[in-house]
Order: C-alpha cells, then sequence, then structure tokens
C-alpha cells in the first residue's frame, strides 16, 4: 500500500516521505504524502535563492488580549461579517519562546486575509518569505529544532477553521507523525520545496457567493485560534476521526470522516481522507487528547 523513498533537505539530512492512497468519498481515489520528516520543518527565506526574509527577528509579533474582534468594529465591511468557522489549538505543550513567536509570525501573516468568490488561498504564498527563529520541531525519530517550528500548527488551525466554514479545500497534506496539538487526521503540513523535493502547500478555495475574511491570532491564555468570517451559509459541518489500526510495521493509520448539513438536511457525509503515520517520537508534553483543542 504504500512505499518509502529518503530525500535530503537543506540542512543535510535524510527527509523521509511515506506514499500512499486516500480513499475519498469526496471526489475518488487520490494519491497523498504523509508528510515530511518535520513539524514545521521550514528554511530562513534568505536561505533560499531569492528569499527576501521579510520580516525581521527583532519584530516581535503582538499577542491578542484573548478574544476575538467580533466587536472591534475596526472596519465597517468587518460587521456586516459573521464568523462562519473557527478552530482553536493549544500551544502550551512547548514553553519554547521561539515556537511561540513563530506562531505570531505565521498567524499575523494570515490574519486578514479577504479572498473573493472563487479565490483560491495558498499558506505558502503567504508565510514562506518570513525570518523565522529555530525552535521545536519532530524529525529523524526524536525532538530537534529548526527555522520555522510551529509554522505547521499554524496551518493545522487554519485548515480546520476552513473545513468548519466549509470552505473547499484545493491542497491538504498530513504529517510524517502524530502530534501532540490536535487530533490525527486533522493537521496540515508545509514545506517549502528546497533541496529538489516537492513543495506541499495548503490551499482552500472560498467557494461561497461573498467575500470571506481569514483570522488567526494567538491569545495570551494559551490559544492559537482561526477563525472564518463571512456570510453565513446555512451549512453546518461535523468533523471527526478514528484510528483504524496501530502497527510497529505498518504505521498509525487513521480515517477520518465530514459531515455537511444544510437546514437540517444531509447534503454529504462519509469518508474524507486516509492517513498514515509513522509511530511519533517520545516528548515531554501529553497526547493529543490531553491538549485543548475544538471547533465549530
Amino acid at each position: 500500500m504504500s512505499s518509502t523513498d529518503r530525500q535530503t533537505n537543506p540542512y543535510g539530512t535524510a527527509v523521509s516521505r511515506r506514499r500512499f492512497l486516500r480513499k475519498a468519498a469526496w471526489g475518488g481515489a487520490a494519491l497523498g504524502v504523509a508528510g515530511l520528516g518535520g513539524l514545521g520543518f521550514v528554511a530562513r527565506a534568505s536561505e533560499k535563492p531569492g528569499g527576501t526574509g521579510a520580516v525581521a527577528e527583532n519584530t516581535a509579533p503582538e499577542d491578542r488580549a484573548g478574544a476575538s474582534r467580533e466587536n472591534s468594529g475596526e472596519q465597517a465591511s468587518e460587521k456586516e461579517r459573521q464568523k462562519i468557522g473557527e478552530y482553536r489549538t493549544d500551544y502550551r505543550y512547548s514553553d519554547n519562546p521561539a515556537r511561540k513567536y513563530n506562531l505570531r509570525l505565521s498567524a499575523q501573516a494570515v490574519d486578514g486575509t479577504v479572498l473573493e468568490p472563487g479565490q483560491v488561498f495558498s499558506m505558502n504564498d503567504h508565510v514562506e518569505p518570513l525570518d523565522y527563529k529555530s525552535a521545536k520541531v519532530f524529525a529523524e525519530g526524536g525532538e530537534t529544532v529548526a527555522d520555522g517550528g510551529g509554522l505547521c500548527q499554524s496551518t493545522s488551525t487554519i485548515y480546520m477553521a476552513a473545513q468548519y466554514a466549509g470552505l473547499e479545500i484545493v491542497e491538504r497534506n498530513p504529517h510524517y507523525t502524530t502530534l501532540p496539538y490536535i487530533r490525527p487526521g486533522f493537521d496540515a503540513t508545509v514545506w517549502f520545496g528546497y533541496g529538489g523535493t516537492e513543495e506541499l502547500d495548503m490551499k482552500l478555495k472560498n467557494n461561497t457567493d461573498s467575500e470571506v475574511e481569514l483570522r488567526e491570532y494567538v491569545t495570551d491564555d494559551g490559544f492559537l485560534v482561526a477563525e472564518i468570517w463571512g456570510q453565513p451559509t446555512g451549512k453546518k459541518v461535523k468533523m471527526r476521526s478514528e484510528q483504524d489500526f496501530r502497527d510497529l510495521d505498518r504505521g498509525i493509520k487513521w480515517s477520518t470522516y465530514k459531515t455537511v448539513k444544510e437546514d437540517g438536511e444531509v447534503l454529504r457525509s462519509g469518508l474524507l481522507h486516509e492517513d498514515l503515520y509513522s509511530f511519533p517520537p517520545p516528548t515531554e508534553g501529553g497526547s493529543y487528547n490531553e491538549v485543548r483543542a475544538g471547533g465549530w
């Protein structure tokens, strides 16, 4: 069902990629990539030819005061929009200041993005030029540090907010292993394609008839929050994932299911995708179901 190939990333270490067929009730079988050998394992923009390093390291992004901008009245157009999807993940499993910095930096790059009807959002387009700090990642069978640690948490959080908002997911790639801050099957990774490796992106499409705004921010009580604002569509989304098997030889397989209702009527329900993960490295934090995460 799967094969593994090894490639080399810009740091000179081998990157493992596991390929497999993901059955999809939303469009047939598709070839998926079970992530790369790291979590937010990216290089600084200055290390890639033509990189801009647009944000200086000593420019500290600001936290939000634990609340959304629902009542801020920053712009007249915001008053016309309503929150149509939200997801939050807990960043407290790691007390690394650099990782929190990267979370804030990447969240700010997404925050305030407005998509016209039919427009596609690319996570890589927004976060690749940034100048990240070195922070904790999961790579090569254990915990280590690399520039961009935390970036994939920002990606996973906005991805799940888009799912709950009913937006179309154009591209999503799972991680190499399960993660402590999000349920397996709900994650999404990015990779900028350095060293001749394949680029992995997270892309979503505004499939509504009006503008939508993406918001993402770090709160002072330990959450990374992503919100989708727009005009209500009348649709309600439920997401769930289940572990199918956990085997030392085959890995860990999870199936993710999605149900969409409109005015109480089920429009579609079934298997969204299947992900095959490698076993996670030992970590000081808890497992995914011991952290605070959730959405609607």
